[in-house]
């Protein structure tokens, strides 16, 4: 049996996305190419790798088979020749990096369109994310607030940021004494991300307070976010940063 390495390229490549549409992004290859070196391998071998219904393509049992032992194999492969066959010394390849839309502008932007005007053969795609439970599979680098939960993610402390409690001057008198006795938990809350709990320092005792916030209203973005606290939706605790930009 002739081996297509390519085939089995791509074939791992629709797998692991799920999609011959997103494979054909990943590997910049016509979708007709895509489709065509599936149902050739699939000839080839005798067996029905995926099972094709109308808006939904999964691994047959023999697909995941195959899978389970290629994909490292070929990954492995393919960035070897990749490397050999660039001695520029240049990156190359696509990375998928997942952060916050104000973050990324106040921070990360001047990084990577250096990075990009430096190496012509790299490509980056951004993603909105703002925590670690909802990072996709695909996402190579993320930037997320807050305490890393257990997983098997690999983590380190970018930056520590100092924080601001926000209001407008009619919810900060109306809820005046919850504020001034730390009572938040009872007050209604606007995030851009979802918070189990948030530890407030009182600067005049030092005392850590953790709150458990009400959660009113869960927007997408900080303009969004601060546009609510000047409505009087609620109160935020939101980066120093944000306020400024």
């Amino acid at each position: 049996m002739k081996i297509q390495l390519d085939d089995y390229y791509v074939f791992c490549q629709v797998a692991k996305y799920g999609s011959m549409k997103q494979a054909s992004e990943k590997t910049r290859l016509p979708l007709s190419t895509v489709s065509r070196r599936i149902v050739s391998l699939e000839e080839s071998l005798g067996l029905q790798l995926f099972i094709r219904n109308k808006n939904k393509l999964s691994l047959s049992n023999e697909g995941a088979k195959y899978y389970q032992k290629l994909s490292g194999l070929v990954e492995v492969l393919a960035n070897t020749i990749d490397e050999l066959n660039d001695d520029s010394g240049l990156l190359s390849g696509h990375i998928v990096i997942s952060t916050t839309k104000l973050f990324y502008t106040r921070f990360i932007h001047p990084a990577i369109l250096s990075l990009l005007k430096d190496n012509p053969k790299l490509s980056v795609e951004l993603k909105h994310s703002v925590n670690s439970s909802t990072l996709t599979d695909d996402v190579d680098i993320a930037v997320v607030n807050g305490e890393l939960p257990e997983s098997n993610l690999i983590a380190r402390k970018l930056i520590e940021l100092e924080l601001a409690f926000m209001a407008n001057e009619e919810f900060a008198q109306q809820y005046k004494d919850e504020i001034a006795n730390g009572e938040f938990n009872a007050l209604p809350y606007v995030a851009t991300l979802s918070h189990p709990s948030l530890p407030i320092i009182n600067k005049s005792t030092d005392e850590v307070i953790k709150i458990q916030p009400n959660q009113k209203f869960s927007v997408i973005d900080a303009e969004m976010l601060l546009n609510a606290i000047n409505d009087g939706l609620g109160y935020a605790i939101v980066p120093l940063y944000a306020i400024e930009s």
